[in-house]
Formats: C-alpha cells, structure tokens, sequence
C-alpha cells in the first residue's frame, strides 16, 4: 500500500497473533514475496479509482493467494470492485488487528492453514482411495473407511466438515448409517453425500428426506466430485462456527464447550492419555469497562480470543465461558504442562497494547487448571480448575496455579 499509511499498520499486534506481517509499498516487492512461496494472503489498500495500480495488480495476485482490500469507502460500488477485483473481503480503513484476524480465520486463507476435513466411507478400498486422492490434489484433509462400526470413532477423531458415503454396503447399509450418525446431537447437523449406483428418483428421494446433502451416482467425474464436496464442507465448517460459537469472539460458547470437553474425556480414557483443562479470567476487567467504555472492553475480550486462537494447537478446544471467563481443554498435557503453558500464554498476552479512550493500556490474566489426575468427571475438571482460578486473583492476579501443586 502507499508508503504514507505503512505507518498506520498495526504489524506490532499481528504478530503477537502469531502472523509475520511484512509491509511493503510497491508492487514489485509483493511480485518477490509471492515468489518466495510462503505467503498465506495480502491486504492492499484502494480507493476503487479507475487508475489504482494496487487494485490492477490485485486482480492477478488474487489468483496465487486470497487478497483482502483495505478501504475507507464502503458503498455498494467499492464492494462491487472488490469482488471484480477478485477480493477475498473488504475491510474498513484504519485498519483494526482483530478484525483482520478474523478475516483470515475464516476466509480462504483459514482453509490453506486448516485445509477441509472430508471423512470417505466406502467398503471398496480401491475406490474410496481413489475419491481420496481426488480430493487431496484440491487440497482437502480425507481419511478413508472401509467398516460402517468404526464410523463412529473416526468422526470422533478426524472431525470432519463432510462425510462421503457409499449407500450400499455388506452389514450396515448408508440410510441405517446416516441415521445412526444422526442420533448424536453435536453431529446432526454435518453435511453427508451418498454415492452409489442407484438411480431410482423415489430412493434418492428418501435420502434426502434423512436431511442428507445431496446423491452422486457413481460413476462420479472428478470435476463433479470435487463441486460437491468443496461447497458443502466450506459452508458446513462456517455455519457450525456460528451456532456453536459465543457471537462476539467466535469461541465456542458454553454448552459446546462443555459438550466437547466430555468428548475429550471419553477420548483420553479410552486413549490412556492424559488431559488438562484450564479456566482463565481477565484481571481487573470491571476497571477497563469503567475506565474506557464496554466497546472497548468488548475489543479486549475480542483481543484474548484471537489471540488465544492463533496460539492455539492442535487438539485443543477454547471457549467462552461467561464474562471475561474463558476455557481451555489441552489433550495430551498433564497438570505440569498446561501449567507451562498457560504461564507461556499469559506472559505473552500481557505485552500486547490496547487502545483505550484514556490512552493505550495493557490487560494481564489469572489461569487455573485441573487434570485427570486429580479428577474423575468433566463437571470436576471445571470445578477444580474454577477454584484455583479464583485462588489466584485472590493471591495477586497475573498468575498461573495448578490444582495438584496448590493443594499438595
């Protein structure tokens, strides 16, 4: 963008999200940066004018990487431009970390990062591969089964945003199949296509009458496969993200939350592993409200959960749990470890900056976490890592303390 608004870039606060924001102020220098090969997406700055070198060039670099426009104009004919320039989004001049953050945790370049999960059921090996191999060339995540019975533990595991099935198969047929992912309510709603031979209108019909997405009748081409498949997953993964999420910092909200840390226990169980939970609070939080206003406060709030996302690893599930209350499940960490961690991650949010209406000002938190190690349920998991949040603000605020070693 222009060399006069670098300045302006909040590249300091990208970073503590976990971004390497490189700014440059000629075309030339994005033409190297493409090159190289390691850029996620670009943002450039445009007024829509018709002789706007940086909205030309976006229109061929939009094909290589997702481009989002920075603008001060928001009119219908500025976001028309947008998308003929090929625009991945439109974002408001000045430009706010967190709501670029956003845009990137679920737009294309969310998907590079995150790549679609497609679970493949199909009882002919040979085939399933072959669909699976299709699909990872667009760059999807697949997992094949072969067993109806392991269905179950695979969506469990894998997570997937869309599920191909065979309709027809030895021991448990994709209608009874369907029907039996159907009966668990955090998977109603995932999105499934059949795929078989069958080309009866009255049993395609009864298919979708189970809520399935849609019938390929095999053989199915390559290019039909994948625009099936691409569409449905993208949009499943952004509507579970909406009803599952807390509205104002896309975390999952409580009852998920909650349903998903059960699913975690269940897992670690089975699994032998071990499993942390940690609960977090902002320090002071009221004062911040008072001090700068609650849209601040709200931006804070904002803050932590794009942070604590781009920190994020992989297994772990984050959530809002009221408030200024906020949850971790760590699988695979014991109380020692998310202890590590947690410290990790509240001395590194401590040095970020906010922008308050009585100047820039700085937030810190309060962790507590609990393990299998010390408790036998869920419901304990939470408990004991509430109470050793709240033993901590009680102690000093700006501290981390783990179940176990404060009641050793």
């Amino acid at each position: 963008m222009p060399a006069q608004l670098l300045a302006a870039l909040p590249l300091t606060q990208l970073a503590c999200y976990g971004f390497e924001p490189v700014a440059v102020d000629s075309p030339r220098d994005i033409e190297a940066a493409l090159t190289g090969g390691d850029t996620q997406a670009l943002v450039a700055y445009s007024e829509f004018c018709t002789h706007d070198p940086w909205r030309r060039a976006a229109e061929t670099w939009a094909r290589r990487v997702p481009v989002y426009f920075v603008s001060a104009r928001r009119d219908f004919d500025a976001r028309l431009a947008c998308v003929r320039a090929g625009g991945a989004g439109l974002l408001a001049w000045p430009l706010a970390a967190h709501e670029l953050v956003d845009a990137l945790s679920h737009g294309d370049s969310a998907t590079q990062r995150d790549p679609l999960r497609v679970l493949i059921v199909e009882d002919m090996g040979s085939l399933a591969h072959l669909y699976a191999g299709v699909l990872t060339d667009f760059g999807l995540t697949t997992r094949v089964v072969t067993q109806p019975q392991d269905v179950p533990d695979a969506i469990d595991a894998f997570q997937p945003d869309l599920i191909l099935m065979d309709m027809y198969m030895p021991g448990c047929d994709g209608l009874e199949l369907a029907r039996v992912i159907r009966q668990q309510r955090l998977l109603d709603g995932i999105p499934i296509l059949f795929l078989s031979v069958e080309k009866q209108r009255r049993v395609q019909l009864d298919t979708l009458a189970l809520g399935v997405e849609g019938f390929l009748t095999k053989p199915v081409d390559s290019d039909e496969l994948v625009m099936n498949v691409i569409p449905r997953a993208r949009r499943y993964r952004k509507l579970r993200s909406y009803i599952a999420t807390d509205s104002l910092t896309g975390l999952l909200n409580h009852s998920h939350f909650y349903g998903q840390l059960e699913v975690e226990l269940a897992r670690a169980r089975r699994e032998g592993r071990p499993l942390a939970c940690a609960m977090l609070d902002l320090d002071g939080f009221k004062a911040v409200n008072d001090t700068h206003g609650h849209l601040v406060g709200d931006a804070v709030l904002v803050t932590l959960a794009r942070f604590l996302k781009e920190h994020r690893r992989a297994g772990e599930l984050i959530g809002r749990y009221g408030g200024e209350e906020f949850a971790l499940v760590l699988p695979g960490a014991d109380e020692a470890a998310a202890c590590e961690r947690l410290d990790a991650l509240r001395d590194a949010f401590a040095r970020l900056e906010h922008a308050g209406a009585a100047g820039r000002f700085g937030q810190t938190f309060s962790a507590g976490v609990s393990s299998l190690d010390s408790a036998g349920s869920a419901k304990e998991l939470v408990r004991q890592a509430d109470a050793m949040l709240y033993r901590a603000k009680r102690t000093g605020r700006d501290r981390v303390l783990g179940w176990s070693s404060a009641n050793a």
